[in-house]
């Protein structure tokens, strides 16, 4: 009895997380509950991820429950053949990233074994060992490509938010990393799960401790996946390229842009895009982005921030403001920072101490002097 819940924890686990993700599919006023800055097509394609991984772990207790049928052998290697390119896809919408024939190729296989399994197995009387062999294959290459990918992806995303907002917001994506993360160690038992066949658990207790593992490890993604708060406006779509460049001498674009930063101050907007930096200087992102790389090797958002820094060490040395936590408060929000935290943050990483230390030595240094 304890073994066959022990063993039904994984569908548990994945029925919960389709039907929490289904419900977010529902109009908000039928629902009890709602995510802030849910998107229709993320919670979608988490519903059907959940949806797929809830059949296939359905059929694992089916059959470790001594219960077995031809149909639940089809299902299960279809079923295992779309749980990872669905997470795939996920990472895709969730990143805004340009259209690909990525997973729709990812899920050939899986098209090809709904149609081709029964043609087999009845048809041409093969047996289920080749075919699961096949499917073995397939389904390692699908985990192989998704992890490289799906971590290319959210570096290079990362850097794209970088390269055109100047707050924090790529930050956002940071929890994803953890996710990809536990993914990984998910694809990495399920694949030796894989190859070792379920055979080799159908006797004794032996299939518990697999269990529990993959139960902890969806429930973890699940987590992350909710509580992942990207507005849709914080990443930029991913584009190829920019028509009309205007023809403009590297050197004579950094001019403009360093003297809008310093006289007008740009810096001050803490919601500052390089879309707007393209406006001001009547030219477009790629162009800026390769002129502030070119000259200093950095990407938008480090070059914004250190305009931010000089004018919160200005502020923070300022002896006029009496309190340090006035002085601190000030410089965050006159410098351009959005919070307290990215402004701490950003400060020890560009300066190597605190705002707070930073004012008291200088305080220190005028009273000396």
């Amino acid at each position: 009895m304890i073994q066959s819940l022990l063993i039904s924890l994984p569908m548990i686990v994945c029925l919960f997380w389709a039907a929490f993700f289904c419900i977010l599919l529902l109009p908000r006023k039928s629902r009890m509950f709602s995510l802030q800055y849910e998107t229709p097509r993320v919670t979608a394609i988490l519903a059907l991820f959940y949806l797929m991984a809830t059949v296939l772990y359905t059929d694992h207790w089916l059959y470790f429950s001594g219960i077995e049928s031809v149909w639940g052998e089809w299902s299960y290697g279809v079923v295992n053949l779309c749980v990872y390119p669905l997470y795939y896809a996920y990472l895709r919408v969730l990143t805004r990233a340009k259209k690909s024939i990525e997973v729709p190729i990812l899920l050939i296989p899986a098209v090809a074994a709904l149609i081709l399994f029964p043609i087999g197995r009845f048809g041409l009387c093969i047996a289920n060992e080749p075919m699961f062999l096949v499917i073995r294959i397939c389904f390692t290459i699908q985990v192989i490509w998704v992890l490289i990918r799906g971590w290319q992806l959210l570096k290079s995303t990362i850097r794209r938010m970088d390269d055109t907002y100047s707050d924090d917001r790529s930050r956002l994506l940071y929890p994803t990393h953890v996710s990809l993360l536990i993914f990984g160690i998910t694809a990495v038992v399920s694949m030796i799960l894989n190859f070792m066949g379920r055979d080799f658990f159908a006797h004794g207790t032996s299939v518990v401790l697999p269990a529990i593992v993959m139960t902890t490890l969806l429930y973890g993604l699940g987590y992350i996946a909710a509580h992942t708060i990207v507005p849709p406006e914080a990443v930029a779509e991913e584009t190829t390229s920019e028509q009309n460049h205007p023809e403009e001498d590297t050197n004579t674009l950094i001019h403009k842009i360093d003297m809008l930063m310093r006289k007008n101050e740009l810096f001050r907007n803490s919601e500052l895009t390089i879309y707007d930096l393209a406006r001001a200087t009547n030219s477009n992102r790629t162009y800026v982005s390769m002129a502030i790389n070119q000259a200093y090797n950095v990407n938008f958002a480090t070059y914004v921030n250190r305009f931010r820094i000089e004018e919160s060490k200005r502020i923070l040395a300022d002896s006029s403001i009496k309190q340090d936590k006035e002085a601190i408060s000030y410089a965050q929000t006159m410098s351009g920072f959005q919070t307290e935290q990215t402004f701490y943050r950003v400060f020890k990483e560009l300066t190597g101490t605190t705002p707070l230390l930073y004012r008291r030595s200088t305080r220190s240094l005028t009273a000396d002097f």
